[in-house]
């Protein structure tokens, strides 16, 4: 289509200035031309100037044909040869749970995507600076009582607004969903028949790690993270032997901690949970006073979102034990960087430092980019982050269908990141597990972060 459209350009230029250096030769002679002279002014010289260039290009392209295949040849040599494997063992995702728009699990939320009903509405609550409702992604049933009710006089006391109540209700929902697949672990029996507590426990340290959104306090986090500790526990895990894992000090996170993958080879079973809610006036209002908010004089804006999504994940030998006889998706390989500039504010699109770490995730774990099946990023609507993808799509991938291979869990949860990312990587693994390939997950809809993850079927061969 480009190079369709490039040709049209060029035939117009040469014939538009044959004809208007015809016309004005012409009047400036006070000159009537005659049947040959019309022929050759506004016939034969557009096509000679048109012939001319393309005969330039084709000659000057054979003669950078060579060195360009000589320059090239190493790099073909060391894209025939072998994948290396990958040093570290793949992380099993035993389970996920969602709690999104569109999406009450990882196989509704890719049916969703994959049929593009997964849109947002517009809100009934919400409104912008001119009365009009806003679009939204808002999760329908939030139980919001509930929450308070089960957290008592903790939950009280953090001081919750109505959106930290509707994202810990959703977290506190995914949660208690992961809960009961940590109760069918045969060892708990075992851990509490022991007569001396100080004995060495057959069972994990299971690891609890939360990804609250930015405008939590601590107090908040604390009081949050107690309560799915205890949903954890009622289910029949041991308290005493899950552990609330610190958040980075520096907050630039995606709710997957990369120290997990290097882990895979210990015993290691860990939640990683992430909540939000961003559909609370006063959020609207925010985004919209800094003209991050969409509407129709900011079609490039953001759309408040909601939702939770929790991933269970364990080693081997952990994950045969959890799910016995399931062939389980694997985490095999993570990559994470950060762009120089925002990708907000960038007046061309770069995929630059995207390709470089999908080349890095797949050369980890050991997987040729022909080999990928499916792609399923966080990113949203907005038009750089779509081309973004396009842009790795069509360098590493050709072989998908953009169309029909090309998932955006954004599209559903909103700009309610790291949500957005962890419901990517729950589809992934779906979709790991249908298509019986490997599944290429990416994380482009922060401004600054970029994060890419391999996840593969447990059949895979390198």
């Amino acid at each position: 289509m480009v190079s369709w459209l490039r040709n049209l350009t060029y035939t117009g230029i040469a014939v538009g200035a044959s004809w208007s250096g015809a016309v004005w030769r012409w009047r400036a002679t006070n000159r009537m031309p005659d049947t040959a002279d019309i022929v050759l002014w506004l016939l034969v010289l557009p096509l000679a100037v048109l012939l001319a260039a393309w005969g330039g290009r084709a000659l000057y392209r054979r003669a950078t044909a060579a060195p360009a295949a000589a320059a090239s040849a190493p790099e073909a040599a060391a894209a025939a040869a072998p994948v290396p494997a990958p040093a570290l063992p793949p992380l099993a995702i035993v389970a996920s749970a969602l709690r999104v728009p569109h999406g009450g699990s990882a196989s509704e939320l890719a049916a969703a995507l994959a049929s593009g009903e997964a849109r947002p509405q517009l809100d009934t609550e919400l409104v912008d600076d001119y009365g009009y409702p806003v679009l939204a992604a808002r999760v329908d049933g939030v139980d919001v009582d509930a929450a308070r009710a089960a957290m008592g006089p903790s939950g009280a006391a953090a001081g919750f607004g109505d959106e930290h109540w509707r994202a810990v209700a959703l977290g506190g929902a995914v949660a208690a969903e992961l809960a009961d697949w940590l109760a069918a672990h045969p060892r708990i029996p075992e851990h509490a028949a022991r007569i001396d507590a100080r004995a060495p426990s057959p069972l994990p340290l299971l690891e609890l790690h939360v990804a609250w959104p930015q405008d939590f306090t601590a107090a908040q986090r604390t009081a949050g993270g107690a309560w799915y500790r205890d949903l954890l526990a009622a289910s029949g895990w041991p308290a005493e032997r899950i552990a609330i894992a610190p958040e980075p000090d520096h907050g630039d996170t995606n709710g997957l901690p990369p120290s997990l993958l290097a882990r895979a080879g210990q015993p290691l079973v860990a939640v990683v949970l992430a909540c939000g809610s961003q559909l609370g006036s006063a959020t609207v209002d925010a985004m919209a006073v800094a003209g991050k908010l969409l509407t129709a004089r900011q079609p490039q804006g953001l759309i408040p979102g909601e939702g939770a999504c929790a991933l269970l994940l364990a080693d081997a030998t952990q994950a045969a034990l959890l799910a016995p006889h399931e062939e389980l998706p694997a985490l095999r390989a993570l990559a994470a960087g950060r762009l120089g500039a925002s990708a907000d504010d960038a007046r061309r699109v770069d995929a630059s430092e995207l390709e470089t770490l999908c080349a890095r995730a797949l050369r980890d774990a050991g997987c040729a980019a022909d080999a990928v099946a499916l792609v399923v990023a966080d990113a949203d609507a907005r038009a750089g982050r779509v081309m973004e993808l396009m842009g790795v799509a069509t360098a590493q991938l050709p072989q998908l269908d953009t169309a029909a291979d090309l998932l955006r869990a954004g599209s559903a949860t909103g700009a309610c990141a790291p949500v957005a990312w962890l419901s990517a990587l729950a589809v992934g693994a779906e979709g790991a597990r249908e298509r019986r390939a490997p599944v290429l997950c990416i994380g482009n809809l922060d401004p600054f972060r970029r994060d890419v993850a391999v996840v593969a079927p447990a059949d895979f061969m390198r």
